[in-house]
Parts: structure tokens; sequence; C-alpha cells
């Protein structure tokens, strides 16, 4: 500080007035009120070193004019004003001033620890008057005698004012070096408490406690905490004018007990000067024939009676001491006994306080805590004191009804939800875990005191009492939550930032919990909720009750029904409530599809005026479309719509007859295998009290019972038994006695049994228990010895005491997943076996799982185990690596091959697919480029155009052949289909096996398989053009997402590598985690890629994710993975000379899914309208043909071609227009409700690889793409299917 700063604060503080010894008044003058604000002003400018606030305490200006003048002046309304400012301000708390953080910095701390000791000289010279008070309590009297409605807003905050200064004062902490006082005598706090007790503050206080002053209820709450911090409430409620027997015991117990250490001081000091020199003064000696570290004798530095006595540990310090600044600090408070007249005003302030006030101003306060109207950390003094009253309560004269506010099951809620808040706060704020322990230590206490308070009342002689305790019990304990939350407090202990007296609480809560719960299931039993994983298998088949079997019912024809519905649609029907639903979750379309099949079923269990009402209300609901007919349709024309809902195979369930009592129950067609769906429920089910207990069988809560037992000298008897029924349950009701085997509490037992004494004789017990068995387990297993430098858990003190390879618990088993060291040289061996002995064709996986021991392996995990052991190879069947290692074929031609082409071509030159022919027949197979090539040397052929497929003449644009009859239509479908596959390209295709469309079974599973093949337009890019959207997007950061694909690539290929290739499986959703990932997915950039690499966006509103089609196979997978990986590492190679207008044509990717695909709704609509327009006998042949599938398309590719990218042939074909709807898009609906599309696989199956001329195979794909309503072929080089 500055000197000109310290002349004018000293000047300020000079001019305020001056004390008249004489007739002991302060004398003031007019520019006193002046100086008491200018005061104000400067510690309001007071910087973070608060060196004015320090300069004010150096010079006492509070004790000698601040506090005198306000005692002889407070009726002065602006200067008692302005001056209780000014010493709101001065006794701030100090942690206040550092953010509630004490610092560590030296020059900060050391101004930290000056500013408390000013605050506790404040405490001690000012406020343990009587004088002071008496002036604040004048002033609250003449306050609080003005009714509340009619105070104005400067009158409450003097009120506040006065609450905060007492507040501040009674939070300065004790010195206790200072003051060295001991029990029984007037502490400065002590002081306080009685100055106010004597000026009335005190009644004040529990005056303003009632209803009318709740706005001041937090502000008393916080007094009250401070005020009773030091004060024990059993103690305290003990307190009387004479000394109780059980006080009485104690104190002479505690005389007792510090009588016998002092005599056995006193022994150990007379044992060590009982000679008349020290040992250290007795000379050295050597032992003979024993060489030290050197070639010297051993050194000893006294004599030994006995070899076995020598001792090198001597000097050796006995425990580790943890430093301090890595200690826990002490949550705890300390309580100590106060002067008995303190005692005395104190209980009968509680007692007061607890018949008048607690019930309501606890009410308000919780309601205040709950709606977050207090300030942050306020719960802290609420659950104070619930602790601090329940107990003194329970001390005094238990009355439940006194502390009925907090007596509840949800006080139980609140109190557990602060400490998981705590708990949480705990990991989250590291650095600040201090005082979260301390707020999780309060909490504790509270808890701990609600559990007291309940048995108290199951003690209790009233049965009103006893009959609530019993209600509160068995709420308590029948929530999982609330018996979980006591495992996981006690589990959840950390012995480097929780303090030793948090342990104490903790184990005397927890062994509270476990004696009430355990008595409570002995004596009433209960049944608890418990969370199960239940299987939930699929229905069986309903069976009648009676002797009569079930019978299956044959589909009536519709001739038998035909009459029957005429007669009901001349007569008319009721009407029927309308089919749609708006709230339903379902589509408008699947709402339609809902109707037709309810419509179809009713007709079925001949309910036709049901079926015609319903068919009727659908068509009022959905008039436009003409699915359910047209509002003025005829009677014929209803009939024969009705005829044709009926014939359609809708997939509806065909109902049961049950002979004899005419009773319909629907059958439920089930798998082979039943499906498992395992859902995590609640379910009611009695408890057992030995499971629960099992599961504290933990190292955790072995160690922290030791810990607290090393200090069992200094524990109370309480705290002592607690630990000791706590290991008892573990190792005698749990059968773990082997999880006590550790050095250190064996040195805990050692010192127990050393030192008998009989406040110890249940630790005695227990530690020979305890040593017993150890003698018996050594006796079986001398590797015990090794065990004691470990803690165990359950699993390992049954190997100790049972052997290592037995398990005598099923819940000790190993999981399955695991594998041992044997299992995987086992698995090793068998590999290398199987690849160095090939003799069969076998699948790899399969032959190991049969050699395995172990039978119980799955596919799968073998799979995986195999890629971690990096055994992975690249196909799992020895049939594909002997592929391998077959001889290529070489690229030249010989000369009978030679001569075969001439006589070849000119036998099937003229043929419409003429490389088809000639292929077939050559003794070796190549790629059609290899024999066009050849054939373009040789002069057979003079252009590669002699060699494509030739159209056929009369075939349409749209591929189908003119024709009138459905027959030729349906015929004429298949060649076109296959000239549509093979059309004319330089490549032509190897032979393909032809696939018969077979005949459509419309199931329920055959439409979702449907509905999983979208009619989406594919975007199609060259290899080159995916290679420049890879730089591309690797340019622009998207490295992490790139790699993120790729991973979900290999996860999807692996699993279908080990579950089998299932085209027909749903596509498996690719779902983004991090931040990037999610971003990427909004990036048009990065969508081209997905689509470009095969993955499919959302195909309607229902799905969210885009999906890796199930069509694409795991060799496909993982060979278009390595591009991805090839462009993230930056060694893609971008070939300049291909076209790169396709780029700029791929269109871009729209979540707007609603004309994406055509549904089985549609398909389903269409052919009604079709069938409806057409004539029925049409019809019906129309559906009695057979409909074969053309010839798989596909063709290969050379990669020595690659010069020759440039300029990509085309094959123009037409599409079907959107307006072109008419007539071919009906026909189209009914052929696709008639017949079964093949899978996506199949045709990706039909696409060869190509076998090129050189030793690197090079793979070729063929993506149809769309622009300007034309098809082109783009040859993509990505090393994929």
């Amino acid at each position: 500080m500055s000197s000109l700063l310290s002349a004018e604060l000293s000047a300020t503080c000079n001019a305020l007035g001056t004390f008249d010894k004489r007739t002991g008044k302060y004398l003031i003058d007019d520019y006193t009120l002046n100086t008491v604000k200018d005061l104000i002003r400067y510690l309001r400018r007071d910087g973070e070193d608060h060196e004015i606030r320090r300069h004010f305490g150096q010079t006492k200006v509070l004790q000698t004019d601040l506090i005198p003048m306000l005692i002889d002046h407070w009726e002065n309304t602006e200067l008692f004003d302005v001056t209780l400012r000014l010493l709101v301000n001065l006794t701030n708390p100090a942690l206040l001033l550092y953010r509630e953080e004490v610092p560590t910095e030296r020059t900060d701390r050391h101004n930290y620890l000056l500013i408390l000791l000013h605050l506790q000289n404040y405490k001690e010279e000012a406020f343990t008057k009587v004088e002071t008070w008496n002036v604040f309590a004048k002033k609250l009297t003449k306050i609080l005698e003005i009714d509340w409605s009619e105070r104005d807003e400067d009158t409450g905050l003097i009120i506040e004012r006065i609450l905060i200064l007492i507040r501040n004062v009674l939070h300065v902490p004790s010195d206790l070096d200072k003051e060295r006082r001991p029990e029984n005598d007037a502490s400065v706090h002590d002081q306080v408490l009685w100055a106010l007790n004597q000026s009335g503050i005190l009644d004040i206080i529990l005056y303003m406690s009632s209803e009318n002053e709740k706005q001041y209820f937090m502000h008393i709450l916080e007094i009250i905490s401070h005020l009773l911090r030091e004060q024990n409430p059993t103690s305290l409620a003990d307190a009387a004018l004479q000394r109780s027997t059980d006080e009485k015991l104690r104190d002479e117990q505690e005389l007792l007990t510090i009588r016998m250490s002092e005599n056995k001081q006193r022994l150990n000091k007379v044992k060590q000067f009982s000679t008349s020199r020290h040992s250290r003064f007795g000379g050295t000696y050597i032992v003979q024939n024993m060489k030290s570290i050197s070639e010297n004798e051993i050194i000893c530095l006294k004599p030994l009676n006995k070899i076995s006595n020598l001792d090198f540990s001597g000097g050796k310090k006995s425990n580790l001491v943890k430093p301090k600044n890595r200690r826990p600090a002490e949550s705890g408070t300390i309580e100590r006994r106060s002067a008995f007249a303190i005692r005395l005003f104190l209980k009968e302030f509680c007692i007061e306080f607890l018949n008048s006030v607690y019930n309501p101003l606890m009410h308000y306060v919780k309601d205040v805590l709950v709606r977050s109207k207090a300030q942050q950390n306020d719960e802290s003094y609420y659950l104070w004191a619930v602790k601090f009253f329940m107990e003194f309560s329970r001390g005094h004269d238990f009355q439940v009804g006194l502390v009925s506010e907090t007596m509840s099951v949800p006080m139980f809620h609140y109190v557990q939800q602060q400490m998981e808040k705590y708990y949480d706060m705990i990991r989250v704020e590291k650095k600040k875990f201090a005082v979260w322990v301390r707020r999780l230590h309060l909490a504790l206490r509270a808890y701990k005191e609600l559990l007291n308070t309940l048995l108290a009342m199951d003690k209790s002689t009233d049965p009103s009492v006893k009959e609530s305790a019993k209600v509160l019990k068995s709420n308590i304990f029948y929530v999982l939550e609330y018996r979980e939350f006591i495992l996981t407090t006690c589990l959840s202990y950390d012995e480097n930032k929780m303090p030793r007296s948090y342990l104490v609480d903790l184990v005397e809560t927890v062994h509270l919990f476990l004696k009430m719960l355990e008595h409570y299931v002995k004596k009433t039993g209960l049944v608890v909720q418990k969370k199960v994983k239940r299987k939930a298998k699929s229905k069986k088949k309903k069976r009648a009750v009676e002797k009569s079997q079930p019978s299956r019912v044959e589909i009536p024809e519709w001739e038998e029904l035909r009459a029957q519905l005429a007669v009901v649609l001349g007569a008319g029907v009721d009407e029927c409530p309308p089919p749609f639903d708006a709230a339903s979750d379902q589509t408008v379309d699947q709402q339609k599809e809902t109707c037709m099949k309810n419509i179809q079923r009713l007709m079925r269990e001949y309910k036709f005026e049901d079926a015609v009402g319903t068919l009727r209300a659908a068509r009022e609901v959905w008039p436009e479309e003409g699915i359910f007919g047209a509002s003025d349709i005829q009677q014929e024309e209803e009939l024969e719509m009705l005829e044709t809902i009926y014939g359609t195979d809708l997939g509806v369930e065909v109902p049961e007859v049950i002979e004899g009592n005419n009773q319909e129950t629907t059958d439920e067609e089930e798998d082979e295998e039943e499906e498992e769906e395992r859902s995590a429920a609640i379910v009611e089910t009695d408890f057992d009290f030995n499971d629960f207990v099992q599961r504290f069988c933990s190292p955790k809560v072995v160690s922290a019972c030791a810990s607290l037992l090393y200090g069992y000298d200094k524990n109370l008897p309480h705290t002592n038994h607690c630990i000791t029924k706590m290991l008892h349950r573990i190792a005698w009701d749990c059968k773990r006695p082997a999880m006590m085997f550790q050095a250190s509490l064996f040195l805990v037992f050692q010192k127990i049994l050393n030192n008998p004494m009989p406040q110890f004789k249940e630790l005695e017990k227990f530690a020979i228990f305890i040593l017993r068995k150890f003698t018996e387990v050594a006796q079986k297993n001398p590797k015990v010895f090794i065990e004691l430098l470990f803690w165990t858990n359950s699993k390992d003190a049954i190997d100790i005491e049972c052997g290592y390879d037995l398990y005598s618990d099923q819940k000790d088993r190993v999981g399955k997943g695991t594998w041992s060291e044997e299992q995987e040289e086992e698995l090793r061996n068998l590999y290398m076996e199987n690849q160095s002995n090939p003799q069969t064709d076998q699948d790899v996986i399969d032959w190991i799982l049969e050699n395995l021991i172990d039978q119980t392996r799955t596919r799968r995990s073998v799979i995986k185990k195999l890629k971690e052991l990096g055994l992975i190879f690249r196909a799992p069947t020895k049939r594909s690596n002997k592929e391998r290692q077959r001889e290529k074929v070489s690229k030249e031609f010989s000369e009978e091959e030679d001569d075969m082409l001439r006589q070849l071509w000119e036998e099937f030159g003229d043929s419409t697919d003429p490389m088809l022919l000639i292929m077939g027949r050559m003794p070796r197979k190549r790629p059609k480029r290899s024999f066009v090539e050849r054939m373009l040397e040789l002069g057979i052929i003079q252009d590669k155009k002699q060699c494509r497929r030739k159209r056929q003449k009369g075939m349409k644009s749209n591929g189908e052949v003119k024709g009138d009859s459905d027959n030729d239509k349906s015929s004429d479908s298949s060649s076109s289909e296959s000239s549509a596959h093979s059309d004319s390209d330089d490549d032509g295709s190897r032979p393909s096996s032809p696939v018969t469309m077979k005949p459509a079974k419309k199931t329920m599973k055959a439409k979702e398989v449907s509905k999983k093949k979208p009619l989406k337009k594919q975007i199609q890019l060259s290899a080159n053009e995916i290679a420049k959207l890879l730089v591309s997007a690797v340019d622009d950061g998207l490295m992490e997402p790139l790699k993120w694909v790729a991973e979900s690539l290999e996860e999807v290929a692996l699993d279908q590598e080990a579950e089998g290739f299932d085209p027909t499986a749903e596509g498996i959703p690719v779902l983004p985690l991090s931040s990037d990932c999610v971003d990427a997915m909004e990036n048009e950039l990065f969508k081209k890629i997905l689509m470009g690499i095969g993955i499919m966006p959302p195909s309607d509103e229902q799905e969210a994710y885009w999906r890796i089609p199930s069509s694409l196979h795991f060799e496909t997978i993982r060979k278009r993975r390595e591009i991805i990986i090839k462009a993230v590492n930056k060694e893609l190679i971008i070939d300049p000379t291909v076209d790169e207008t396709a780029i700029e044509n791929v269109p871009e990717v729209s979540n707007d899914n609603t004309n994406a695909e055509s549904s089985d709704d549609d398909d389903l609509f269409a052919n009604l309208r079709k069938m409806r327009e057409s004539n029925v006998e049409n019809v019906k042949s129309a559906s009695s043909t057979e409909v074969k599938r053309s010839q798989k398309r596909s063709r290969s590719v050379d990669s020595e071609e690659s010069n020759s990218r440039g300029k990509l042939p085309r094959i123009e074909e037409e599409i079907v227009n959107g307006g072109d709807e008419g007539e071919d898009l009906l026909s189209f609906a009914k052929k696709t409700l008639q017949t079964e599309l093949p899978d996506t696989e199949d045709f990706l199956s039909s696409l060869p690889k190509a076998d090129s001329d050189d030793s690197e195979d090079e793979e070729q794909i063929v993506l149809p793409i769309n622009r300007d309503k034309k098809r082109r072929r783009v040859i993509i080089d990505d090393d994929s299917d």
C-alpha cells in the first residue's frame, strides 16, 4: 500500500469521532455520516489483494469506532443504516472474498490468513459484549412491532442486514491454537452465544420463525446451523442440572482408559532405562561366521541371546505417512462440550424450536429448495437441520409428531437424490471435490439419522407409531432403487477423496440398513421389485379346452359365396364406422391395406354384411383413387370388385373352427426355432437377504473396513461393532473367510491379541476365527501366503479355499466369450494344422468347431478370435484357397484355339449372340475381351461391333414384344428382359444359367422382402469420378467421417461372413455418433460418396439412417472399403483421361422419400384397378401363367483397356415417363403381384469377375446412370464386384 493511500485511510478513520473516557460516550460531529460513507466507497474500490480491508483490520476501526458509535447513536436512523452496511461488509467471510476457495499462492494465502485473523479479532473483541447485541435487539424489536404488511422496503433491508451480520459473526471459525480451551469451558464462540441469549436475539429469532416472516426462513436456518455447529445433539439433549448416570459412567470409562495408557507408557520407559547405560552406549558386537555385504563379519549394536533376534529394521519407519497435501480434508465439524450454562439455554432453545416452528419452517424451506428459489447449495443447511433436530428429538423425548415433516418416503428420496448429485459433482469437478465431499457427508449423516429415527419408531410402544414405521420400511425396502443405493454408496467410497469421518458414518449407516432389512425380512417377509431380463417366446398355437380337436377349414370357392353376397348387396346393409383413424401411427396407405385385408377376412368368416359395409365405408373415405370403387358403382361391378378382393392373396390368416362348440380361434404359424426377445422388466419376487449381502463381498468393502480397523483403539465401541459385523457377514454368512486373508489386516489382529481389553472382546473372537481358517487353508494350499499381499474378490476367495480350477458357484464361472491362454493355443494349432494339410474342401471354421474341445463356441466367436490372433485369411474355405493356388491361364492362344475360333465364328457368326455360343465351346475359359481381340488379330472379324448381341425384330423400345394376349406379353417379356440385360457393348458376358421365375406366393414374408427392394434411381459414377469425390472429401477435412464409413463397412462384412450371406435381410443402418460424422451427413459431397459406394439413403419417412444394403456381398464391401482407405491414406490414383461430366450430373440426395419406392399397397391397388377394368377370364388365365425369368446379364472388362476409358460406350434405353402411367403402369403392377422379382444379390452374383491376362485381378462394376431419360453404362474400376 502506498503511503499516500495509507495516510488518507488513517485520516478518514480519525475523522469518524472521538470516544470520551470520562463520560463513556462516543462523540460524533456533522461530518461523521459522510465519513462512514467514504469508508464504504474505499471498500468498494478495494483490489484483489484486499489491502484496504486489511488496513481497517490492522487499525481496529470496527472495535474502537464503529461499534461504540453504533451503541451510543443507534436511534439515528440514517447513521445506523450506513454503519450497519459497513459492518456487514467488514465481517464478510474470508472464503466469500476468495470465491469459496482457499488460495494456494503464497501471497494470496498470507492475505487470506490475515483477513481471517482480523475476523477472529472482531468476533472476540467486539461481538462478545452484550451491549453490542442489545442495540440490534432493540432495533429488531422496534421494527417487528410494525405489522409485516405495513413495512416499507428499507425496513425489510435493515432486518435482512442484521440477520446477515449475525450470520457473519457466527460463521467465523474458532482459533483452537490461540484459545486452548478445555471442554466444559466457555470458548469465544460460547461467549458470543451467551451474549446473543442475554440480549434476547435468540428469542427474536424464534419469534421470526413464525408464519408471517417466511421470507427470512433461509437466513434463520443458516444462523441456527452456525449457532449449534459445535454441539452434539445427543449430549445436548442429556444436559440437566445434575449429571446423568450414563454421563458419569462414560466419564469414568474415559478416565480409566487414559490411566491405563499412561501406566503402559511409564512401564515402557522403565524397561528402556532399566540398565545402567543406554543400549546405544553399550559398544558394538560382531556375529562370527556370518558375513555382511562386504567380506567382514556382520556388525550388531547390542548383545544377542539368540541369532533369531537379529533385526535390521529397527531404524525403519513402521508406517507410511501420507503427505498433508494428499490427505483428504476432514469434513466433519469439531464437536466439543460447551460450558454447562451454555448447554442449558441451547437445550431450551432446541426444545422450543422443535415444539413451535420445526415442521412449518422445514416445509417452507424444502419447497423453496425444490423450486430452486434459494441460493446455490443452500440445501446443506437443510440437511444439517434434519440430522441435528431429529437426533435431538430422539435423545430428549422422542415424539415423532414433532419431526413428521422430515420423516416420510419423499424425504428419503430427496436425500438420496442429493447424494447422487454430489457423487456426480465429485467426478466432474476433480479439482474442487473437497467442498462436494463435505456436502456429501452432510447428506449421508441426514440419511443415517432418518434410518435411526425409523428404528426408534419401530421400537416405540405406541401401536400407531409402530404401524407407521412398518409402512415406511415396506416402502423403502420394496423399491429397488432404495436398496441398490446403499450398496452403491458403499462401493463408491474413495479413500483419496473422502475423509475417515465420512467412512465411519458410512459403515454405521450400512450396518443400520442391513440390520433393519434383515429383521424385517425375518419377521414379516418381503416382496420386492427386481429388474430381470425376461425371455419372451413366440406364442404357441391356441388349443381348445374340450376334447374335440380343431380342424383346418379350406377356403370356400367364390361360387359358394357369390349368391349370398349378391343378396346382401341387393338388400342393403347398416352403416359401418369409417376405417380411417387420424390419430393412428399407420400411414394412409397402410390403413388402406389393413382395410382391404379386413374385407377379405370378413368374407372368409361368412360375415357378408360387415364386409360390404366396410367396403362402402372405405369408398366414402377414399373416393378419389377409385380403389374401393366409384361413388356411382353398379351392383354387378361391386360384386366383381369383391370377387377380386376375395381371390387376391393378401396374407390373411385362415381361421380355425373348433368342432363341437363352433368356437373360432386364430392359429399363428410359428417357425421351427422360436424367436426369443429379451427385454428388461421389473417384476415382484420374494426377497433373498443372503443374495443381497453376497453383493457386499467386494475388496472395496473389506479394504474400507480394514482401514477403519487400523485405528480400532481410537474408534467408538459402536463403530468397532459395525466394522466387525460387516466383516462377519462376509466371512461367515457369505462363506468368504479367505477375503480376510490380508497381511495388513493380520497386523491389526496381532495388535488386538497382544493387548487384550474388555471393550475389544468381539474383535478378539473374530480375529481368532479368521486365523484358524487361515491355518486350515494353509495346510491344503501353500500359495495362500502369497495371497496375503493382495485384496481378493469373491471368486478369488473360493479359489483360495477350494482350488484354483474349481467353480463351486455358477455365478463365479468365466463368461462364454472369454478365451484362456490354453484355448487360444488350441485354436492356433488347429488353424495351422488345417492350413498345412488341406485334404478336403470342408469349411475351415466348421472343421475347427468340430475339433475344438469347447463345443459351445460359435462361428462368429471363432472368426473374431482368429482375427485377434492375426490368423485371418481371405476366404474361410479351403476351396477358395485352392482356387487361388491354381495356375492362371496363359495369355497366348494355341494353334488349336485359333482354329476353333475360326470354325466357331463361321458356324455361329450370324446368330443373335455369337460370343455366348463361342465362349461356351472353347476349351479354356477366358474373358470375352480376350477372344474378341484375338479374332481381330487373326482377321476373323473387322470390328468389335460384329461380336455384339443383335436386336430381335419386333421389339418395342421399352423391351416388350408386340402382342395382344396376356400370355404373349408374359412370355415375350422374358426374352425382352434378357435382351435388355445383355444389350450391345464392347464387352460380352460369360454364359449364365437361365433363371426361371417362380409362381408368386404372396406371403407376409415375401411382402416384407419386396418392400426392402426400392425402385430408386441409383447414382452411377465412374471409378475416376468416385476417386475425385474421395480426394475432394479428404481435402475438405472429411477424413474422420470416411474412416467411420470404412469401419462400418468392415463390421458389416465381418458379421455377414460369420452369419452367412442373406440378400433378403434388412439393410444395416450406419449410425453417426461423433459430431464430425453427424455434420458430414449433412454435407452434399459426403452424401454423393455414400451413394457412389452403394450406401442407400432412408427409403421413407419412417427411416432415419442411411443403410448398407444386405444385397452387397462381404467381399464387395471389403473391396469398397479398401478404396476409401486408399483415399484416406492419399494413395488413390486418378486417371485424368476419363470424362468428368458425370460428376456435375449427380443428383443431390434428398430426404423426401415419398416417391422413392412403390410399396405393396400401390401394387395391390393398381392390380385392383386393372382387374376391375379387364375381363375376369383374362385375369384368371393371366394369373395361371408362369413367368420365366430371363437369363442374367453379365459382362467383364479387361483391366488393360484402362487407356481407352475416355470414350465410354453408351446404351440408350427408353424409360417410362411419369405421365405415361396409363395401361403400362397397371400391367406392371399386375405382373408384380403375380411374379417374384429376383433379389439384388442375384444380379450382383451374375456379374462375372474379369480374369485379366495379367497376374493382377481387377474386377469391374457396372452402375447404371440416368441422364436425359437415357441409361448409360459406366465402367468403374474400384476392385468391387
